[in-house]
């Protein structure tokens, strides 16, 4: 790669100056992200409202409070009185590192690395040991930074070269690019973070490098990081870069984080290669990512797109994918279009899906479910819809099943009901479906009303369970009646089926 200087094996002297040119005061700890001042405060108030109320943990709490208020002379005065007052308290090791941290943004150096070395050699195992370490190499402590170094700490590391990236730009760009030529060694998760960075922080300069990395033959993961960077910066000109680099690059995973990095970037090339692909590109399931990041963009434009792709493209994973879209959209006109093709779609399996999206996204109302039930002939959607019922919280639904079980709709679309029914499992369900095995003279019927029985919690649906096994005219509801009391291990159920033997 052209733009990546010539690495040389001394980045130990480079990661050396490097620390005296770390003069933030706001530290970053990196994984996969970078972090700061609001994450050091949300692990201080985690960790403090795990803690009891005692006489040690108000005076922590105070400190705590000062740190919020960026009252550093307090908070360092409340929590060197902690360490004073409870030296043997299990959380003086909480307390020395926000007592070095006070002292740091007074920029009270000296003093700020004692408690924190203190925290380091007497309390190694600290769960604050990192961000210790880590504030330790923002106040340019060689011996500290050295320390790190031979312990290979990646995230030290990380913190280093996030704190040259503030401090000064062109020394951290050398050192990443240099870090980047280099083999990755015990640490390397370093080079990831330092594209990451370079894209946060390298500005203009580090575009070249990104796009080097973008089209390269490096290590894949390098090579997504670049791309998702070079998303985030917004120009039409990366964008046509981007989109050579699709163009030219089989990989799904490079190709589906190019589309990412388009539809991130808000230009218009790029959303104009997002429709090409979704309309007719050469791999279905890279199309299929091209539509679901089509339908995040929540414009009239691209849903135009997407109906026009689902009336033309009969491929049934694309239109499957376009149903998805239209549903995640809270959008009229997307609502209207899967109305439509729950009515009049294609394919019985369409209109299933369709109905399935509206109300899973609770976009379908329920005139408009009890019209399609009453106008729909297939049994199949039929049972889609009885879903519907189930899943809706309207009490109009639940009246609608009750009706259907009780009905003149076919045997297996009235069991279909009652088993939807039976999942609710609340007292008043349990009830009415108790008072309709009483007059229902269907053995298929009554079989179903006893798994619902079975499958209840509710102590009617036990009782009435015994009641059938004791004096039911069936023999087969009986032994059924039995079976179920016995799965359901209620202890009532349990002292019946005793007494039964007897």
């Amino acid at each position: 790669m052209k733009h990546l200087v010539t690495y040389r094996p001394h980045l130990r002297f480079r990661l050396a100056l490097l620390v005296l040119a770390c003069v933030s005061t706001t530290f970053v700890i990196f994984t996969q992200h970078t972090y700061g001042y609001d994450q050091d405060t949300a692990k201080l108030n985690s960790f403090v409202q795990t803690k009891a109320n005692t006489a040690s943990m108000q005076i922590f709490r105070e400190g705590r409070d000062f740190i919020e208020a960026q009252n550093w002379q307090k908070a360092a005065e409340k929590f060197n009185d902690f360490i004073k007052a409870y030296p043997r308290d299990k959380d003086v090791d909480a307390a020395l590192y926000w007592y070095g941290y006070a002292l740091q943004k007074q920029d009270r150096k000296d003093e700020a690395a004692a408690p924190l070395v203190r925290l380091i050699t007497r309390y190694p195992n600290s769960t604050w040991r990192r961000e210790a370490d880590a504030l330790l190499v923002v106040l340019g402590r060689k011996a500290e930074v050295d320390q790190a170094l031979e312990r290979d700490n990646c995230e030290i590391k990380m913190l280093a070269l996030q704190s040259l990236f503030q401090a000064d730009q062109e020394r951290a760009i050398g050192i990443a690019t240099e870090a980047l030529r280099a083999t990755p060694g015990r640490c390397p998760s370093f080079q990831a973070a330092a594209v990451s960075m370079l894209g946060a922080h390298g500005g203009a300069r580090g575009v070249p490098i990104l796009l080097d990395i973008a089209r390269s033959h490096a290590d894949q993961r390098l090579r997504l990081t670049a791309i998702k960077r070079l998303g985030d910066q917004h120009t039409e000109q990366i964008s046509d870069e981007l989109i050579k680099i699709y163009d030219a690059d089989r990989t799904k995973e490079i190709r589906a984080q190019i589309l990412r990095a388009l539809i991130d970037s808000r230009t218009e090339r790029g959303n104009a290669k997002l429709m090409e692909i979704a309309r007719a590109g050469d791999d279905l399931a890279i199309r299929q990512v091209a539509i679901r990041y089509i339908g995040e963009l929540k414009d009239a434009a691209s849903l135009d797109e997407l109906i026009r792709i689902y009336d033309t493209d009969k491929t049934r994973e694309i239109r499957s994918q376009i149903l998805r879209a239209f549903a995640e959209r809270d959008d009229a006109r997307a609502r209207t279009k899967l109305l439509e093709i729950a009515r009049q779609g294609d394919t019985p399996e369409l209109r299933m899906e369709a109905i399935r999206r509206l109300s899973n996204h609770k976009r379908l109302s329920l005139d408009d479910l009890m019209q399609l039930y009453t106008s729909e002939t297939n049994p199949q959607i039929k049972q889609v819809l009885l879903r519907a019922f189930a899943n809706s919280d309207d009490p109009r639904a639940h009246a609608k099943l009750l009706e259907i079980t009780r009905g003149s709709d076919p045997i297996d679309l009235r069991a279909y009901a009652i088993r939807q029914l039976g999942q609710r499992d609340d007292e008043q369900t349990v009830n009415q479906l108790v008072a309709m095995y009483d007059s229902e003279q269907n053995i298929q019927l009554k079989m179903m009303l006893l798994r619902a029985f079975g499958d209840s919690k509710q102590k009617t649906a036990v009782r009435k369970l015994m009641t059938i096994a004791r004096n039911d005219q069936s023999v087969e509801l009986r032994k059924t009646a039995i079976r179920y009391l016995g799965e359901s291990k209620d202890p009532e159920a349990l002292k019946f089926l005793e007494e039964f033997l007897k």
